[in-house]
């Protein structure tokens, strides 16, 4: 599928997975939310002037498929006519530990559009995933009601029903149907860029996710590489932002030599720990003076910041204010 951006680039392809006994208002949220985007950022309802993704419904067969409620889905698409960018798979009502045939097929269907390269989105359907044998071996979210299935039939898969948003390798699980707007701005800022996802959240979201889970989402565009040092290396730079890790302890945490941590980093992402680390910091900085009170002082530490006026000479040269005129630019939006 084509992708295409307000450059007139091809325009992202989203196909929402129908299933029986879905939640129908899983499905039509995420619909109308991505449906909306280019509306909301433009201040105009021209929904087919300002469309920053194709959103289509997708199924199996061309037949209705019922919710669990009985609500009717018509799919606009079958899964051999799609290809593709993004995938979104809705919640299932009361799902079986057991994998059917038709889930078996969907599973087949899941793994070669990730396969291929496609982000998939799980609204609350993170068993599908499972079943489809994407989630072994990575964390993901999903219901808690769903717990004890992951356990005892899903042990490779590590859960995590507490977070409300997890990125893993091009999976995005999210738990229940509230995260949703987080999860499509997610999607915005992966295909137009962060101001238009911050500008989305802010007409669609009441509630902020976590600033570190916010730096998870954001630095997720740079781990879609299988080198499992360097990705383990990227989650504890996260882990530890505030304490400022330095290249040579990275290294030996991760088995690897400076040089080669160095160089594997950068073919990886495009960055050198310098500038990852500087990334890393402003994003966090930036969320945390948007989303809470805390203190300038407290920012700059939570960050990594060696003092107040590093912070403010590194943040006023990526925003173009100092923080405490960013912040209050913000809040008077």
């Amino acid at each position: 599928m084509a992708r295409q951006s307000i450059d007139a680039k091809p325009m992202p392809q989203v196909a929402i997975l129908l299933i029986e006994d879905c939640w129908a208002s899983s499905a039509v949220l995420a619909r109308e939310l991505l449906q909306a985007s280019g509306t909301l950022l433009a201040d105009s309802p021209d929904l087919a002037a300002h469309r920053l993704f194709d959103v289509r419904l997708v199924a199996a067969t061309r037949r209705t498929v019922s919710s669990f409620g009985g609500m009717t889905l018509k799919p606009e698409a079958t899964l051999d006519a799609a290809a593709p960018d993004v995938v979104i798979v809705p919640a299932q009502f009361a799902p079986s530990a057991d994998t059917t045939p038709a889930e078996a097929r969907l599973g087949a269907w899941l793994r070669a559009q990730h396969e291929r390269g496609a982000l998939i989105v799980s609204l609350g359907g993170a068993l599908l995933l499972a079943k489809a044998g994407l989630l072994d071996r990575r964390e993901a979210t999903g219901l808690v009601s769903e717990r004890a299935i992951f356990r005892s039939r899903f042990p490779l898969v590590r859960f995590l029903p507490s977070r409300r948003i997890v990125v893993s390798g091009g999976l995005v699980t999210v738990c229940g149907i509230a995260p949703a707007p987080e999860a499509c701005a997610w999607l915005v800022e992966q295909f137009h860029g962060a101001a238009a996802a911050r500008r989305f959240l802010r007409h669609t979201s009441s509630e902020g996710l976590p600033a570190r889970e916010q730096t998870l989402l954001w630095s997720s565009r740079f781990k879609r590489h299988g080198d499992a040092p360097v990705l383990a290396a990227q989650e504890l730079v996260e882990r530890e932002l505030h304490a400022a890790p330095r290249l040579g302890w990275l290294a030996a945490q991760v088995g690897l030599s400076e040089r080669s941590l160095q160089r594997r980093l950068h073919a990886a992402t495009g960055l050198n720990l310098r500038d990852y680390l500087a990334e890393l910091r402003l994003e966090r900085a930036e969320t945390l003076l948007r989303g809470s009170a805390l203190a300038l002082v407290h920012v700059a530490a939570d960050c990594g910041f060696g003092s107040t006026a590093a912070f403010t000479r590194a943040f006023a040269a990526r925003y173009g204010r100092p923080p405490g005129a960013y912040r209050r630019a913000r809040r008077a939006d």
